[in-house]
């Protein structure tokens, strides 16, 4: 049983009060009061020792709660320590300083690792929410070879941030590796810290590493970095000046490479504005400011467009000016020339003709509805037309009939002034208005262009150039210039037609001097093809006009070989099939020759079929027969008889029986059989 400290005192206190009460006893026995004495002493040690027991139990007590509660705390702690380490979306490793890895928590096992968790750890063990520490001992070395190195290379054991912390024993920060993924070749990307800790004696005890995922920074640099290498590649190309101006014109900072301006000068626009650069006249600054300040208004890009001098030849620029941030300007200035001369030269070929460079119908119509509904009064207009074009492309070829147009525009250019507008407005046609003239003052140019025709055909020319003209001048009773245009055209006309009747004697003699010029009719070959083309002719009962068509047609029937070149033409050897083929056109040059001619137009269907067979294997169109005129039928013999027994280029003569007997041979073939008959006999 428990002796309380109130049981105690009950025992106690009437032995010490008894014997106070009685003070016989206290003086007759002295022996009483020592017994007394040693019971108050034997008390109070008594209390002493059962107070200090009743503290030391209480201390007991509070000190057994207190370590509970400590105990409690430190698991709880731990609890909470351990489940931080393992949702923390930080990896975390601990490695011996032989590099084995002693204790990780799960995140670094996805971040650190290239493999699949299942391949790493038992499934149970990486699943349940605590540290691993029963991982490979192998795994670092097996990761090592899906290692790459910030520039992509990869990384031997050696170059692992972790061995060289082993090696050094001093920590490394921010370290970034790149764990490429053997599944999809992807990369992911960690940064980690590397710190050493050391044992008592000094000693390298482990290594503490902390890794956190960078793969959508790293990622976010790599695109910046390709968007700035191409960037840079770009504005490496690009031949543009890139400045940056403040909202006052202040150049702030400059890109000028590969441009026209020099290194050397390129540091002196920093810090100037731009009324202060001496390649800049005062407008053009002005107009700068100006559209600075129209470009904070309204957002909209602005763009200038100026003309430089450099080494006296004209530079064109043009400035865009596009907002950069809240108030500055990005200034691109492009060299625009070659952009410029193409303007230029399509707008020059929008008005101008390629051929003659006088202006060509649109410019003329667009100067014409100009003068809609102005007074008509002294504005004059000239028609012009070239005579003969036809010809001269149809037997001289297109080439010297180009050269007629210029002669032509030349003419025209150097008789009127600089002011008038000079325009070739159809093949042939040529027109100038004028302003300010009158009739007698177009009268005397027209009598200036006739002396200039004159002088250059004193030029041995063989088809003469004539040009027809026609003029008017408005009296302000016209509506327009259509109606004055209109006017002079028929004017032009009329003298046309005279010139059409005066010289249609000439054709002949035009045509004679072209055959002269290619040398087909020297030797006797005309006079022989005539009077045998006439004998016939006459032989089979042909009229006496006929046969005048006859001479006519076997004088000009080989008219179109003036357009084949003279290397086929005169070629001494054989002829190629190429050539063959070019030859073979002659009579469809022949043709739109004599239809260009009033004088030969009748005989023009006999000179295009002169080359055709009676069996059908001539050309150009297979005809047979009947099919044939039969003026083309007779020349076709008497031409073959004429070239077997006369020399040409690429053989000699055959004797005259010989030659007939060739005739014979392709009777009912080449040659109509009753005409070969008909020959025969006038031979």
């Amino acid at each position: 049983m428990t002796l309380s400290f109130r049981n105690l005192a009950l025992l106690v206190m009437p032995l010490l009060f008894f014997p106070l009460s009685n003070n016989i006893y206290l003086h007759s026995d002295p022996k009483g009061f020592t017994w007394l004495i040693a019971l108050l002493i034997t008390f109070t040690t008594a209390v002493t020792f059962y107070t200090r027991n009743k503290t030391v139990e209480k201390k007991a007590v509070c000190k057994a709660k207190e370590l509970t509660n400590t105990l409690k705390k430190l698991t709880d702690s731990e609890d909470k320590l351990k489940t931080l380490l393992v949702n923390l979306n930080v990896g975390i490793a601990v490695f011996s300083p032989q590099g084995e890895l002693q204790l990780c928590n799960r995140k670094f096992i996805e971040l650190g690792s290239p493999f699949n968790l299942d391949e790493v750890s038992p499934i149970g063990t990486l699943i349940d929410p605590s540290l691993n520490e029963d991982l490979p001992k192998d795994l670092l070395e097996k990761a090592i070879v899906h290692y790459i190195n910030e520039e992509g290379q990869g990384m031997s054991i050696y170059e692992f941030p972790l061995f060289k912390v082993i090696s050094t024993c001093k920590p490394l920060h921010k370290q970034i590796i790149g764990i490429k993924t053997p599944d999809n070749g992807g990369v992911r990307w960690a940064m980690g810290d590397y710190k050493p800790e050391f044992n008592e004696t000094g000693g390298l005890s482990k290594v503490v590493v902390t890794v956190v995922d960078i793969t959508d920074q790293k990622n976010s640099e790599i695109a910046l970095m390709k968007s700035e290498t191409r960037l840079n590649a770009f504005l490496k190309v690009i031949p543009d000046m890139f400045f940056l101006l403040d909202q006052n014109g202040n150049l702030i900072d400059h890109y000028l490479e590969n441009t026209i301006i020099p290194s050397h000068m390129q540091g002196a626009f920093m810090g100037k504005n731009v009324n202060d650069l001496d390649f800049i006249d005062r407008y053009l600054s002005q107009i700068t400011i100006q559209k600075i300040e129209k470009l904070f208004e309204t957002g909209d890009i602005q763009t200038i467009e100026f003309c430089a001098q450099e080494h006296g030849k004209e530079i064109y620029f043009e400035v865009r000016l596009v907002l950069w941030g809240d108030n500055k300007v990005l200034a691109v200035v492009r060299d625009i020339s070659k952009r410029k001369e193409s303007e230029i030269k399509l707008y020059n070929m929008s008005i101008y003709d390629t051929l003659t460079n006088l202006y060509n119908r649109n410019y003329f119509e667009e100067t014409l509805n100009k003068h809609l509904n102005k007074d008509t009064s002294g504005v004059g207009i000239v028609i012009c037309d070239i005579d003969g074009l036809k010809l001269v492309n149809d037997t001289l070829g297109h080439t010297i009939g180009d050269d007629y147009l210029k002669m032509a525009a030349t003419i025209l250019h150097e008789n009127f002034k600089k002011e008038d507008v000079v325009a070739r407005i159809g093949g042939d046609e040529f027109a100038v208005l004028i302003n300010h003239t009158s009739t007698t003052d177009l009268s005397s140019i027209v009598a200036k262009i006739d002396k200039s025709l004159e002088l250059i055909n004193t030029e041995e020319r063989i088809i003469p150039i004539s040009m027809s003209l026609g003029y008017a001048v408005g009296n302000g009773t016209q509506k327009d210039l259509k109606e004055l245009l209109k006017l002079a055209d028929n004017l032009m006309y009329r003298e046309k037609l005279h010139h059409r009747q005066s010289e249609k004697s000439k054709n002949i003699q035009i045509l004679a001097k072209m055959l002269e010029a290619r040398d087909f009719i020297t030797e006797g070959h005309g006079d022989r093809m005539q009077e045998l083309c006439g004998k016939l002719a006459e032989g089979i009962g042909m009229s006496n006009n006929e046969i005048k068509d006859m001479h006519l047609f076997a004088q000009f029937h080989d008219i179109g070989k003036v357009g084949i070149p003279d290397r086929i033409l005169f070629k001494p050897g054989r002829l190629t099939r190429d050539e063959m083929e070019e030859m073979k056109l002659h009579p469809e040059i022949g043709f739109r020759i004599a239809e260009s001619s009033p004088d030969l137009a009748h005989i023009s269907d006999w000179i295009l079929k002169h080359h055709e067979w009676w069996d059908g294997n001539g050309y150009p169109f297979k005809l047979k027969r009947e099919e044939i005129p039969l003026p083309s039928r007779i020349l076709a013999i008497v031409d073959a008889f004429d070239a077997m027994t006369n020399n040409r280029p690429y053989r000699k003569a055959m004797s005259k029986e010989d030659a007939l007997k060739e005739i014979i041979n392709s009777k009912g073939r080449q040659f109509d059989p009753l005409l070969v008959e008909k020959f025969i006999e006038l031979i």
